[in-house]
């Protein structure tokens, strides 16, 4: 039986985050508009992945885990390490020519990859980069129907590893949640959100 309070704490976590960020941009810049799209996409997928889980279905949670992830870490690298030619790429009206120019940029390891190189971006890329090297696999067998979820689908899923991964997604919407406080140009707004983490404990990782 899955443990209810944790997406009630979630929740109420989430409404907490909302508070913090939801302040306008600093600028209107593609830069800018871009990376806090992908924010906004990575915080949305977090709430999706919630609902699937708490409704038990969770081999598609994971499915959407995998695309919150990678929306917070294209939100990253779009701010601190994206070419003004990516930008302009990403940013385009959707048309058959700009669709397949975007297939052309860079995934997820050579993201990873570029902020590596960027000394305002390691905190980010510290955990970005830990968190593929732990779930990347799985995620993939998830998203295309390989043996991670038939097997679960035939064992079960243990309470504690559908628990974990809510607290690793509560974890990428908190990182997305920095994100945008660093695209409001707000001096140290993102301050406001470290309360949150001891508030919330029980609904992050352990650090």
């Amino acid at each position: 039986m899955l443990d209810d309070d944790i997406f009630q704490r979630s929740e109420l976590l989430f409404q907490n985050i909302v508070e913090v960020i939801d302040r306008p941009a600093y600028d209107g810049s593609a830069r800018i508009v871009v990376s806090g799209n992908l924010c906004q996409m990575a915080i949305e997928h977090a709430a999706a992945f919630r609902t699937l889980a708490e409704h038990r279905m969770f081999a598609s949670s994971f499915v959407v885990l995998r695309a919150q992830f990678e929306g917070t870490l294209r939100a990253v690298w779009a701010l601190y390490a994206a070419t003004d030619g990516h930008i302009e790429r990403i940013s385009a009206r959707l048309a058959p020519e700009t669709e397949h120019s975007a297939k052309n940029l860079p995934q997820v390891q050579e993201m990873l990859d570029a902020l590596a190189k960027v000394p305002s971006a390691q905190v980010p890329y510290g955990a970005l980069s830990e968190f593929k090297g732990s779930a990347w696999r799985a995620l993939n067998s998830y998203t295309h129907g390989g043996i991670h979820p038939l097997s679960r689908m035939a064992d079960g899923y243990p309470l504690e590893f559908v628990l974990g991964n809510v607290r690793v997604s509560n974890a990428l919407a908190m990182m997305a949640a920095m994100q945008v406080c660093v695209l409001t140009g707000i001096p140290h707004l993102q301050k406001e959100l470290t309360p949150l983490h001891e508030r919330f404990r029980d609904c992050l990782p352990l650090s």
